[in-house]
């Protein structure tokens, strides 16, 4: 996947559906009922919430799609450049080459700045809470108070992401001669696994479903000061103005959230589920 995608997760805490409308908003929300088929977008490659058909995104779609009273037809795609292409592409117009839009697509930030720059997309129902976080090996880290040990150890980062930006020149670069470079995060995991490095920085949920079970690794927050405060919700998009398909979507998930149903699929892929 992309790895500017993830790099645009970031930002405060912020939830909003507005509510200026497209004139055939609520035109779409009854052709969809009258099909009775809710097209849902996914990303690719993207474990533990969409990787291969399955994952935490595809289970919670599932789950509130039937809600619904709806099925669903799943759209799974590859991130484009930017997620501005991704929204294009799956949501509010669909790609050149003639796949999409779908009629909603999972795991979007709800981040206040990137909303306000979205004239076409409304981002709603935010079902998770995700931040960066650094997985160690209890085996050489006694416990993880600083950066300091990562001086002395090797520390993974995936490469062309903000952990990699972040690590290069943290606390005056003193961990630059440690980090090791890694296309994916899988290998940078396997890595660790491995014993080759002694940490790995990533997307918190990512490191928590990699590393579910293993006694011998920690996922924490970072020591860092611009990134142990620096959270997010995970939410939905959906071309804007399709208020009632919107209402509909938001009442689904709060029921789903509020009988636990949300956290229960996140523990059963690995992943701690952080009320958004």
């Amino acid at each position: 996947m992309k790895t500017r995608r993830r790099q645009l997760l970031l930002g405060a805490a912020a939830f909003a559906m507005t509510g200026r409308a497209r004139a055939d908003g609520d035109g779409q929300w009854s052709r969809i009922r009258q099909s009775g088929v809710l097209k849902v977008a996914f990303y690719n490659d993207f474990a533990p919430f969409s990787d291969d058909g399955k994952g935490v995104d595809v289970d919670v779609a599932t789950a509130l799609v039937a809600r619904m009273g709806l099925r669903m037809a799943p759209m799974f795609f590859d991130a484009d450049e930017n997620m501005d292409d991704d929204l294009r592409n799956m949501v509010w117009k669909g790609h050149y080459m003639g796949y999409g839009p779908a009629d909603l697509m999972m795991h979007v930030p709800v981040d206040r700045d990137y909303m306000a720059r979205q004239d076409k997309v409304d981002f709603i129902a935010p079902y998770h809470r995700e931040r960066y976080a650094v997985a160690y090996d209890r085996d050489k880290v006694d416990r993880l108070e600083s950066m300091q040990p990562f001086e002395q150890l090797d520390f993974g980062v995936v490469v062309d992401t903000l952990p990699d930006s972040l690590m290069l020149s943290a606390d005056g670069g003193r961990y630059r001669s440690r980090i090791r470079h890694f296309p994916t995060l899988d290998l940078a995991v396997k890595a660790l696994q491995a014993g080759e490095v002694a940490g790995v920085m990533a997307l918190q949920g990512e490191l928590e479903a990699a590393l579910a079970g293993a006694a011998r690794f920690a996922v924490v927050v970072p020591p860092l000061a611009l990134l142990n405060t620096r959270q997010w919700p995970v939410g939905i998009a959906i071309r804007r103005g399709e208020s009632e398909l919107g209402r509909s979507i938001m009442t689904a998930m709060n029921d789903l959230t509020t009988n636990g149903e949300i956290g229960d699929i996140m523990a059963k892929h690995g992943v701690v589920w952080r009320k958004p």
